[in-house]
């Protein structure tokens, strides 16, 4: 069976494989083959283990490929070192002047903008920097090992601190640096063994660089990064495609829509009980304490909360888009008459989800919805948008 798939493989581009002839089963009839693409087929080595286990005989396919490098941090604000009077008078003069336009894309896109040149302005930058393993080009086995018992070592010493313990870390520290620097000095002189007359002097100096504790640059993991990223992208684009979807998901798509229309004429009904959120309940809204994890435009919560009066009141006023959500109601599957939850994507900036809302309908004028209520004798569904209770009816 083995042979057969050979032949078949062997007329398919991209592919090789890779076999020198040698017998991989007890039975010499029988074939196990090893795949692997053509930019890796010029380097790869293939061989048969001694070691029989079953009648089968395992096979070792060693790939000399590189590491990537690992990319630089973006850079980050260092918030300890901020100067929050600057940056609030900063966005005061950007209020004074702004003119909010139509597009609610637009007008965030503006606010981050003021947001990022207000802090490049009031905050000092982080220093960039890239951890690297100085020690990659002598790390072996017994350094690994040595490294290990010092580790739980101290998780020991810091479980128990007491002087037995103390003199055991210092112990296993002390053992570990001889090996460390036993195995450098042989690493080294291995090295130099290899040096002659032909070594070019690069060699030598990115040997010495090495050895120093810089990181030498790392070629591509791949041969041809662009072509296999096009290739992958092609891939997955076919592969995602909603016509491969299966035939009721298709029909959940194609009832979306009726469903948003359902939803939006629903929240058009007007209430007397609706209000607005005050200004100080927006105030009270504002997320304070420790920064999370920014998102792509890296401003944290507290910018926002430093961006002072004439942020809230232009937040309460409307001039910047508080809130950025798309609906996504969703379609049962068994029901598709009945409407399922609110899913909304909640942007990093939204400051007012931790507002509690009136009992009953909800007038969301900072969303720039319109009101939304029911009479309270009909059958009803409640909803959450972004932390807000909504009411729309269930027939």
């Amino acid at each position: 069976m083995g042979r057969h798939l050979a032949v078949l493989l062997e007329d398919i581009p991209h592919i090789r494989l890779l076999y020198t002839g040698e017998t991989t089963h007890t039975q010499g009839e029988r074939l196990d083959l090893t795949l692997v693409s053509s930019d890796l087929a010029a380097d790869a080595i293939w061989q048969v283990h001694p070691t029989l286990t079953s009648n089968h005989f395992a096979t070792l396919t060693s790939l000399p490929v590189a590491p990537p490098v690992p990319p630089r941090p973006p850079p980050r604000w260092n918030i300890r070192r901020a100067d929050w009077s600057r940056f609030q008078a900063s966005l005061d003069e950007w209020w004074a002047d702004y003119q909010p336009p139509d597009d609610l894309h637009q007008q965030e896109r503006d606010l981050t903008a003021a947001i990022q040149t207000a802090a490049t302005t009031a905050i000092p930058m982080c220093a960039p920097s890239r951890r690297h393993q100085t020690d990659w080009w002598y790390y072996n086995d017994e350094v690994r090992e040595h490294n290990h018992r010092v580790n739980l070592h101290r998780k020991l010493y810091k479980k128990r601190p007491n002087p037995s313990n103390l003199r055991l870390l210092q112990e296993v520290v002390a053992r570990a640096r001889q090996v460390s620097l036993r195995v450098k000095e042989d690493k080294w002189l291995e090295w130099c063994a290899t040096f002659s007359q032909h070594t070019s002097l690069g060699q030598m100096w990115r040997s010495v660089r090495t050895a120093s504790g810089a990181a030498p640059p790392r070629p591509a993991a791949h041969p041809h990064p662009q072509q296999e990223a096009e290739r992958l992208a092609t891939t997955f684009t076919s592969r995602g495609s909603s016509d491969q979807l299966p035939l009721h998901t298709r029909r959940t798509q194609q009832l979306q829509l009726h469903h948003d229309e359902a939803i939006r004429e629903a929240m058009e009904v007007a209430d007397m009980t609706d209000r607005p959120f005050s200004l100080q309940e927006l105030q009270q809204a504002k997320r304070r304490g420790r920064d999370t994890a920014t998102g792509a435009d890296g401003v944290p919560y507290s910018m926002l909360a430093h961006a002072g009066p004439a942020g809230d009141t232009a937040l309460y006023a409307r001039k910047y888009p508080q809130v950025c959500k798309k609906i996504s109601t969703g379609v049962h599957r068994k029901y598709p008459q009945v409407c399922k939850k609110i899913s909304t994507g909640v942007h990093s900036r939204d400051i007012t989800d931790r507002l509690t809302p009136p009992t009953g309908s909800l007038l969301l004028p900072e969303l720039g919805l319109p009101p939304c209520c029911l009479p309270p004798e009909r059958s009803t569904w409640r909803y959450w948008f972004g932390g807000h209770s909504l009411v729309l009816p269930h027939s």
